[in-house]
């Protein structure tokens, strides 16, 4: 059940997701500034390039495995606990990785940092799709993505700066503080009364974990043991497993820590599962060009943190117009325009070599972005538009873990062939050839957008729900 807000309520709603912006900015600029430091954080342990998968499965199990229990914690108790959640682990990550003795000490850092962003990263997607409708929720999403996205933009040339003039230590001091700051914003944000506060579906939680852990080590063991063996398979048994166990059990919930029911719907998994395509290539791209542009061409981590900002400066814009367009143009059309940026972005990677000029990276990264960041409103409006908005939280936050995944896999599997290529002593060819198992991704995503709904319910057809009488009922607001 929903109450109606009053005009006031309304102001008081904005501003708090003015707030959420901003503080998911600093908490997004503080994920992003890890990249440029990897080379040099595994130096300081004298560790190989392989080892970047064990911290990379440290962030990666932190954004996936809480994610669903913060969704359910915003429905349950209010999004104000979760994203404050997500500001003080922040804190705690980066002051962990900054003075880390040990190597693992550092992986249970960039754990904590993944918390951080499972809590915030949705957070407003979640605002948004409960309290606005048409111009307005389209407005915010792009909104909310080009500030996340701004602060991803930042992080790695802030990262890059810091890193060659005070070493990698002093990048995880600064978002150590970005962190608070973050959480001195987030204390603005409207406690919203919650209707009913829901049991924990413990079992959902311990499966969610095995689940992931098991996903999540498959790319590790083949980094340690290399793929023709089959160290990684108890993984992905585990994984297996536990994925048929999490759905018999989650079906039976009154109340599950997954939307089962919801994740079956076409307005879910249809684009989910384009996002899940192109963001494997995405992120896969952004860590190979690290490891690229450092090793291969010998360049410093400044030049790293500059051709990241190309992908989310293109990014951040994108989504920013998108979310403003986004009621003027048919979904189908949106999607298909942002994926033929991405892919000719891809495709521009599968041509470099150790001569390439920075200009030419430059222009690549920046197409990827700009065709990433205007896919993003228009997915996250489609997944929200069908949604039961006591359970709001619990949709976008599975919708976020799923695409977390993604981006992780495509990470852990980008180090690992990077990794592979290196032993091979032919490190040059490792970005152009995985270019091309990203392009056949990119391919596959757009055979589904003829099942995107061409109107987008929420935006082209508004709607928003009332209470009568103590019931819920939807009425049109335009």
């Amino acid at each position: 059940m929903e109450v109606k807000l009053s005009g006031s309520d309304d102001k008081s709603i904005n501003r708090g997701f003015y707030y959420i912006c901003l503080g998911a900015f600093f908490i997004m600029l503080s994920l992003a500034t890890h990249l440029p430091a990897y080379p040099h954080m595994l130096a300081e342990f004298q560790l190989g390039a392989g080892h970047a998968v064990w911290m990379q499965l440290g962030l990666a199990l932190g954004l996936t495995g809480f994610q669903p229990l913060l969704g359910w914690l915003g429905d349950s108790l209010g999004l104000k606990i979760v994203i404050l959640i997500g500001a003080t682990f922040m804190i705690v990550g980066s002051l962990l990785v900054s003075f880390s003795p040990e190597f693992w000490i550092l992986v249970i850092g960039l754990f904590c940092k993944g918390i951080a962003g499972a809590a915030v990263a949705p957070a407003g997607v979640a605002y948004a799709g409960k309290f606005m409708i048409g111009d307005q929720r389209g407005k915010a999403l792009g909104t909310f993505m080009a500030f996340s996205t701004i602060g991803a933009l930042f992080g790695p040339i802030i990262s890059g700066f810091f890193v060659d003039a005070m070493g990698w230590k002093s990048s995880f001091v600064l978002t150590a503080c970005l962190g608070a700051i973050a959480f001195l914003l987030f204390l603005r944000v409207p406690a919203l009364a919650v209707s009913q506060r829901k049991k924990l579906d413990i079992g959902g939680v311990i499966l969610v974990l095995i689940v992931l852990t098991g996903l999540l080590t498959v790319p590790t063991f083949i980094n340690a043991y290399g793929f023709m063996s089959s160290a990684w398979l108890p993984s992905f048994i585990i994984f297996i497993l536990g994925l048929c166990l999490l759905i018999i059990v989650e079906k039976k919930q009154h109340a599950p820590l997954l939307d089962i029911n919801y994740v079956g719907k076409q307005s879910f998994w249809v684009p989910t599962l384009i996002a899940v395509l192109l963001f494997i290539g995405f992120s896969g791209v952004m860590y190979l060009l690290t490891f690229f542009v450092q090793n291969v061409q010998g360049k410093p981590a400044t030049t790293v943190g500059l051709l990241q900002m190309a992908i989310f400066l293109g990014s951040s814009l994108a989504a920013f117009i998108s979310g403003r367009v986004i009621k003027k143009y048919p979904a189908r059309l949106m999607l298909g325009s942002g994926i033929t940026l991405f892919a000719i972005g891809i495709i521009m990677l599968t041509m470099v070599n150790i001569e390439t000029s920075f200009s030419y990276l430059f222009i690549s990264m920046s197409l990827i972005g700009i065709g990433s960041g205007f896919n993003t409103p228009v997915v996250k409006a489609i997944i929200v538009s069908q949604a039961d908005s006591t359970r709001m939280n619990v949709v976008t936050f599975t919708n976020n873990v799923i695409e977390n995944i993604a981006q992780r896999l495509g990470a852990s599997f980008a180090l690992v062939t990077f990794a592979i290529f290196a032993a091979n002593g032919n490190k040059v060819s490792a970005l152009a050839n995985m270019s091309w198992i990203f392009i056949g991704l990119t391919i596959i995503a757009a055979i589904f957008i003829p099942l995107i709904p061409n109107k987008i319910q929420g935006i082209h057809h508004q709607e928003k729900s009332i209470v009568k009488n103590g019931q819920q009922e939807t009425e049109s607001a335009g």
